[in-house]
């Protein structure tokens, strides 16, 4: 998968997942069979901004030349999404989220390993283009 497409598939779910916390978190209580209270909102609410933020910097780099920065962006992610997805593992066989979570594992596992395909790929062209400029 391109640095474009992944780029801009991750900012739509960021995007999705912003409008969900925010407005609906009922949903994600329902999809992970977790309790809803106060504090849940609160923390949905919260969460809701990190992921707008995610989607508009993935959105915002779509269109980055390989580069250093870009790679970081993807390292950054690469941490992000394999992180969720233990920490998603972890929850699921302490019984604290349902069987809901495994839909997020699944993709955060997904985008994980095209980051991490990205980049491998791209690290190995920008070695490639430092030697030719020496």
């Amino acid at each position: 998968m391109q640095f474009k497409t992944l780029s801009v598939v991750t900012a739509t779910i960021a995007g999705f997942l912003f409008v969900a916390l925010l407005l609906f978190p009922e949903f994600m209580y329902s999809l992970f069979q977790i309790p809803q209270t106060e504090s849940a909102s609160f923390m949905a609410r919260r969460a809701a901004i990190l992921f707008l933020t995610l989607g508009i910097l993935s959105w915002l780099m779509r269109n980055a030349e390989h580069s250093e920065s870009r790679q970081m962006v993807c390292l950054s992610f690469i941490i992000m999404m394999f992180g969720l997805a233990i920490l998603g593992t972890f929850e699921y066989v302490r019984e604290y989220a349902g069987v809901g979570i495994g839909l997020a594992i699944v993709t955060e596992l997904a985008l994980g390993f095209a980051y991490l395909k990205v980049y491998f790929n791209t690290r190995h062209r920008l070695n490639r283009q430092n030697q030719c400029a020496q």
